[in-house]
């Protein structure tokens, strides 16, 4: 039928490429990034100042 949906797009989340939709998607990254860099940098700082000897 002229219109209808395929039974894959019922559940395949279809995004618009545009401007709005890529900056949220690299502000999402950007975040993970930076946290994860934040966790490893602090886990390198900490262990250089235990004293474990």
């Amino acid at each position: 039928m002229p219109g209808a949906i395929e039974p894959w797009e019922a559940v395949a989340p279809i995004r618009p490429d545009t401007a709005h939709v890529r900056a949220r998607r690299f502000l999402d990254l950007a975040g993970e990034a930076l946290a994860a860099t934040l966790i490893i940098a602090g886990g390198v700082f900490a262990y250089g100042y235990l004293p474990l000897a």
